[in-house]
């Protein structure tokens, strides 16, 4: 519960499209009837009608309509919004329902068929059990149709099947099976777009007629419900300007909910929902400025919304999940054609979320270190294995009131949530955060925001114990702040170095770490100087090097014996290390005693050596080298 309770749930995040039904198709055993199937599926390019299809049983059960509500006066709302109800309105209950059967105008058996035909519709509208869902029949025939008005068979037999299906003549349709078959399809789905378009808004005038039943003070949940469910018919209609509005009414109306620690989370998750919808309505408009406007809205209302102190952590994860869905959808826009530029791109809401991200791991640190067990029954079990409404605690669902109904409960239900708190991948869902926001800003030319970010995943491996690729990171952009001279970043990220290479127990990488760290260009005091020297020495020696400062406890015993192996197999290895690429801590000089020689006369070479580590350094060979090899010297 506690990594995917955040994640948005599919249905709100896709694009809304009417949902038809089609019913007397047998697509395995029958090669027309998989055809059609086909026909309505494969290609379904921009240009044809949003429309999802769906093949079902002539009798399969829709979901049951609930008895229509008189009146609203002792009615307590339990929630905002159900769980279900995006879902059943997308895939389970249809604008319409198609009913395919093969029957063509002159068939021997018409009338037979016309009564078969008219009892399978009785049987859809009996399975509907009493839904606005509207029914059509297509008739699948073998002859292409003559022109309308030229068959008068086609006309009175169409006629006499629309009045024994209790069917109005929009509702009855044609379709030869002919090399043509795409084409008529693509004529069908429209008719279809239409009936479903009708079906939508009559679905939307049936909640706006609730409206006149409620009142401010017992039913400020169903105002804000009602408001999203005329939104979401509206985009199901592909009418997206008045879904806005809508939505935007709703979010309006959720802040206007008066807020407590028991109904806290079911308002911010509601609030999250809405202004995902309205920002990515807002791109789809192209007007990605009120997008924008409306995300920065929404996190100034909701970031001091933390609810329990005791599950803080939630907050930082609701709040990372806000700008991380928002990244998502900017970058979606940018793909579509959306111009972003360097100062306005996805990456600072990565970033951010990744901010956010790191909060809740530290809110996590010290919310949720009890020793206790985990508590039985377990609070956070429901027996639907599910929630009813979206934003609820499993232990008390359906409670509007301030204070929760059984305390005990309440905090066996907090305990639960700390203790799966502490199986999150925190590092994980950091690093993928920051990993998003470091292409964003190479994308857009910020090598700076870029070089940081990679500083923090660097660091959030090396929290992780991914000591290989935090080293990789954090050497990689090292380069980029010795260049830039930008001291005291390159010595922090040099300490977190060497914490990584002791840990892995890598020789050569923590020498070159140590020689760094001693030279000019460390900001380190003395006395840590003089310690990181130490080390070096011994390392030079053979010797099992002391455990750096800050190092994780439990990996330093292993650590250890890694050492150890080490340094039994070293024996008298040497070591090369080029320091061109690095500020070491000897800083070396060379001139010539004279601008020029004669043949035959020594040469005297004069070389500097300086020192800027703590103590005195030994060393036991110079070897000068000259660009022309045959003079090179020891």
């Amino acid at each position: 519960m506690a990594g995917s309770q955040w994640e948005l749930p599919p249905e709100l995040c896709c694009r809304p499209m009417a949902f038809v039904a089609l019913t007397g198709l047998d697509v395995v055993y029958n090669a027309v009837h998989r055809a059609i199937w086909d026909a309505f599926c494969a290609n379904r390019r921009a240009d044809r009608v949003p429309i999802s299809f769906k093949v079902l049983p002539g009798d399969h059960e829709y979901p049951k309509c609930r008895t229509k509500r008189t009146s609203y006066e002792w009615y307590i709302p339990k929630g905002i919004l159900k769980t279900g109800w995006m879902n059943k309105h997308l895939n389970l209950v249809p604008a319409l329902v198609v009913l395919f059967y093969e029957l063509d105008w002159d068939d021997p058996q018409w009338k037979e068929k016309q009564s078969e035909c008219a009892t399978k519709v009785e049987i859809v509208r009996t399975s509907l059990q009493g839904r606005n869902t509207k029914v059509a029949v297509v008739l699948i025939q073998k002859k292409t149709p003559l022109p309308p008005g030229e068959d008068l068979v086609a006309s009175e037999r169409a006629s006499a099947l629309c009045n024994a299906c209790d069917l109005s003549g929009k509702s009855l349709f044609v379709l030869p099976h002919t090399d043509h078959l795409v084409g008529y399809i693509i004529r069908l789905e429209n008719a279809f777009y239409e009936h479903a378009q009708t079906y939508y808004y009559t679905e939307i005038r049936r909640v706006k007629s609730h409206k006149e039943f409620l009142n401010k003070t017992t039913h400020q949940l169903l105002f804000v419900r009602h408001q999203f469910k005329i939104a979401f018919f509206s985009e199901l209609k592909q009418d997206t300007q008045n879904a806005l509005k809508y939505y935007r009414t709703a979010y309006s109306l959720v802040h206007e909910l008066r807020a407590h620690e028991t109904n806290i989370l079911e308002i911010k998750t509601m609030a999250g929902f809405i202004n995902y919808k309205i920002c990515r309505l807002c791109f789809q408009h192209n007007t990605p400025l009120d997008a924008i406007a409306q995300f920065r809205k929404h996190i100034d209302l909701c970031k001091k919304k933390i609810g329990s102190a005791e599950l803080a952590f939630e907050h930082a994860a609701w709040m990372s999940k806000q700008f991380q869905s928002f990244g998502e959808l900017f970058d979606e826009a940018i793909k579509l054609g959306l111009t972003a530029i360097q100062t306005q791109n996805p990456g600072f809401y990565y970033q951010q979320a990744a901010c956010y991200s790191q909060d809740r791991k530290h809110q996590a640190q010290q919310l949720c270190q009890g020793g206790l067990g985990y508590p039985s029954p377990d609070p956070l079990d429901t027996q639907t294995a599910g929630l009813d409404f979206y934003g609820q605690r499993p232990w008390r669902q359906g409670h509007q009131s301030i204070d929760p109904p059984d305390a005990e409960k309440e905090k066996t239900g907090i305990l639960a949530l700390q203790i799966k708190e502490r199986d999150v991948p925190h590092s994980e869902l950091i690093i993928a955060l920051l990993s998003n926001a470091v292409a964003q800003f190479k994308k857009y030319k910020c090598p700076r925001m870029k070089s940081h970010l990679m500083v923090q995943m660097g660091e959030e491996y090396y929290h992780a114990k991914d000591y290989t690729k935090a080293l990789k990171l954090l050497d990689y952009v090292m380069c980029d702040y010795r260049t830039e001279r930008w001291w005291a970043l390159l010595t922090s990220i040099l300490t977190t170095a060497l914490r990584c290479a002791y840990l892995m127990a890598s020789v050569k990488d923590y020498i070159i770490y140590c020689m760094e760290l001693l030279g000019r260009a460390s900001t380190l005091k003395e006395e840590q100087k003089s310690k990181i020297e130490k080390n070096l020495i011994k390392v030079l020696m053979n010797e099992v090097p002391d455990a750096e400062p800050d190092s994780d406890p439990s990996s330093v015993s292993a650590a250890r014996s890694l050492w150890t192996d080490r340094m039994a197999l070293a024996g008298s290895n040497e070591l090369t290390v080029e320091v061109q690429d690095y500020i070491p801590f000897i800083q070396c000089k060379s001139r010539f005693q004279s601008p020029s020689f004669h043949v035959d006369q020594p040469i005297q070479l004069q070389v500097f050596l300086r020192v800027d580590c703590p103590h005195p350094v030994n060393f036991h060979k110079l070897a000068v080298s000259l660009s022309n090899q045959v003079t090179s010297t020891d």
